[in-house]
């Protein structure tokens, strides 16, 4: 630097900028790379990403069991429609906001228990009055969070069916209609027993 302030004022600002410059660009650099390598290694894998899931799934779980048992006031282990209901009302919607947190936006205990009564299949464990606690908290569990692409093309292959169900149970109530309208010479002797739609 003392050699080039003998030539003049511009050299050594060339050279004090070209320095800070490669500094600068040298120190980025090798920061970037380092800051890239340490985020690889800080993102969890797939084996610690499955474990924390079943962990929050177990905490779930368990919280809603916790929430489910204070609604059972008379200890049998099943919820009523009515008990739950009070609980949901009560301190200014509480367990309606809990509840809100796991995915489950619960405004009436009524739909709740006649959609679990569904996702439950068990009429002994789950109906349109009470529950089963430990069914309830399953089928809830099965319930919360958002709706995913596979639940929906479960559905559509659900209505698929159920629509192809319902056409061969109107091709047989035609089929019926037509040998019943006939009778048994052959005759027409038209009876309406059977309707068109079944």
């Amino acid at each position: 630097f003392d050699s080039l302030v003998l030539v003049g004022s511009f050299y050594p600002s060339c050279f004090i900028l070209f320095i800070g410059f490669y500094q600068i660009a040298v120190i980025n650099i090798l920061t970037g790379i380092f800051v890239d390598n340490a985020m690889k290694l800080a993102v969890p894998d797939r084996d610690d990403r499955a474990l924390k899931l079943k962990q929050d799934d177990e905490e779930a779980r368990e919280q809603l069991l916790e929430l489910f048992s204070e609604c059972d006031t008379r200890g049998t282990g099943k919820v009523t429609v009515d008990a739950f209901d009070k609980h949901l009302r009560a301190n200014n919607g509480k367990l309606q906001a809990q509840l809100g947190l796991f995915g489950l936006p619960v405004n009436l205990a009524a739909n709740l228990f006649r959609v679990v009564e569904v996702v439950c299949r068990d009429a002994g464990l789950c109906n349109e009055k009470e529950a089963n606690i430990l069914s309830l908290v399953d089928s809830c569990m099965q319930l919360k969070g958002q709706a995913s692409s596979l639940h929906l093309h479960c559905v559509a292959g659900d209505l698929v069916h159920l629509s192809d169900m319902i056409q061969e149970q109107n091709e047989l109530c035609e089929m019926l209609n037509k040998k019943l309208a006939t009778g048994p010479t052959g005759d027409f002797a038209y009876v309406d027993v059977i309707s068109p739609n079944c």
